[in-house]
């Protein structure tokens, strides 16, 4: 995890709709979690993923790396880290982890490199207004 920018914390309890019989979270769970750091992440930066789609632009996923390292369960306090690993040209990549809230043991971390697109779907440069909150976030200077 980086220690040069800005990282989201999202703090909650897993829901028994996210586990299985045993009261483990099914893996499928902890993307989304992690969307819903990234949501927040634009949020604390004044913006929304409406906001984006409203102006015109959309964010489609075009690469994800993911490592599942222990299981969260039923109850169990968890926080999503989030922040902006990388911004290119075309592209802005967003780390992740999520945690066990109290000792903080690390129980997934992914990266997810999202494409630009415009309204007829082709791959575009990400706006020019975005990258005032982007690149210095991304360690840019």
């Amino acid at each position: 995890m980086p220690k040069d920018r800005f990282i989201c914390e999202t703090t909650f309890r897993v829901r028994y709709a996210e586990t299985d019989s045993m009261g483990v979270v099914h893996h499928s769970m902890y993307l989304v979690w992690f969307e819903e750091g990234r949501s927040a992440y634009i949020r604390d930066h004044g913006w929304s993923y409406a906001d984006i789609e409203q102006s015109g632009y959309f964010l489609a996923a075009g690469d994800l790396k993911a490592k599942y390292r222990r299981a969260a369960r039923y109850d169990q306090r968890v926080t999503v880290k989030t922040w902006i690993e990388d911004v290119r040209s075309r592209t802005i990549s967003f780390g992740c982890e999520i945690v066990e809230a109290e000792t903080h043991a690390i129980l997934f971390e992914a990266t997810l490199k999202l494409i630009c697109l415009n309204a007829s779907g082709e791959i575009t440069r990400v706006p020019n207004d975005w990258m005032n909150w982007l690149y210095p976030q991304a360690g840019e200077t």
